[in-house]
């Protein structure tokens, strides 16, 4: 069975994933439609700079390196924030399983690790967005139980 154990980000680590995050939210923004090719670097980098004024210390956000319990090897990362107040609900901003490692059950064992975490941080829900092309992505997250609550619809002219 494939474990992962959640590690916190080295400031070195977050600038590299943060980079990778910054250029892969625009493509992906690109792919649905949203962004158009010229403007999507400077969007994700304008989103990414308000969602993280303090980097890697922006209160709230919590950036984790998902290693292999096994091999001891980085197999991707994952980043999301606890919204303050009493009923604490952690919203995942990025999940990402490094390619030479996807389909072999990393996502799941991230995604069960993170649940664990969140559980020991007392937030009550889990939250995410996933792009409606990203059908690999879409059915982790009903495998593990995650439901839609909203569904966005475009119509392109």
């Amino acid at each position: 069975m494939t474990e992962v154990r959640l590690v916190p980000m080295t400031k070195k680590d977050f600038e590299i994933v943060r980079e990778a995050g910054v250029k892969r939210y625009a493509e992906e923004n690109v792919r649905a439609g949203y962004w158009t090719p010229g403007e999507s670097f400077k969007r994700s980098q304008e989103a990414h700079d308000r969602l993280l004024p303090e980097g890697l210390k922006t209160e709230g956000h919590h950036f984790f390196k998902a290693m292999d319990t096994e091999r001891d090897v980085q197999v991707g990362n994952i980043w999301i924030k606890v919204e303050p107040g009493e009923d604490r609900r952690g919203f995942i901003f990025d999940v990402f399983i490094d390619e030479e490692h996807r389909g072999k059950g990393y996502g799941k064992a991230m995604m069960k690790a993170l649940e664990s975490k969140a559980r020991r941080m007392k937030l009550s829900s889990l939250a995410l967005h996933v792009f409606a092309f990203n059908e690999v992505a879409r059915h982790l997250y009903e495998s593990l139980g995650y439901e839609m609550k909203s569904l966005n619809m475009v119509k392109m002219l």
